[in-house]
């Protein structure tokens, strides 16, 4: 109760933390997979209300559908973001996210004047923009 009073888990994601705390032994385990069982019932755990939490989250932090996706497998979500997201989210313009990631990144950084070092910073700035999860179509026109 004290992991959950301070912020949404998911039952993959608490049943790690509690097996962290009190072992793996199979006693262990049965014991934390039947508080993990009562507390969804209670409706004081829930994987949906986890995710689309994480989801606000993660798209308040400018990242891309891609790395969205990866972030919830990495928290044991086995489902994609569109269909944890709330409607309102769905409908995320991601080429708007984009140029806001890029303008907050690169935006008072001009291009240098040399030829090899603006393809190097070329690079660089789509590297930046693939691992925050945009696909290509979304910041090539920025990086233009």
């Amino acid at each position: 109760m004290d992991l959950l009073a301070r912020r949404d888990h998911g039952v993959e994601e608490l049943s790690r933390k509690l097996e962290r705390r009190f072992g793996t032994e199979p006693e262990a385990k049965q014991l934390i997979a039947s508080a993990l069982d009562q507390l969804v019932d209670d409706g004081l755990l829930s994987d949906a209300r986890y995710a689309a939490s994480l989801v606000r989250q993660l798209i308040a932090r400018g990242l891309g559908p891609r790395r969205l996706d990866q972030e919830l497998r990495a928290k044991g979500v086995r489902s994609t973001w569109e269909t944890c997201a709330d409607p309102a989210e769905q409908d995320i313009d991601w080429f708007e996210q984009a140029r806001d990631v890029y303008m907050r990144k690169f935006g008072r950084n001009p291009w240098p004047e040399e030829r090899d070092d603006a393809r190097k910073e070329w690079a660089r700035r789509a590297r930046f923009m693939q691992y925050r999860g945009f696909e290509p179509d979304h910041f090539m026109s920025l990086l233009e």
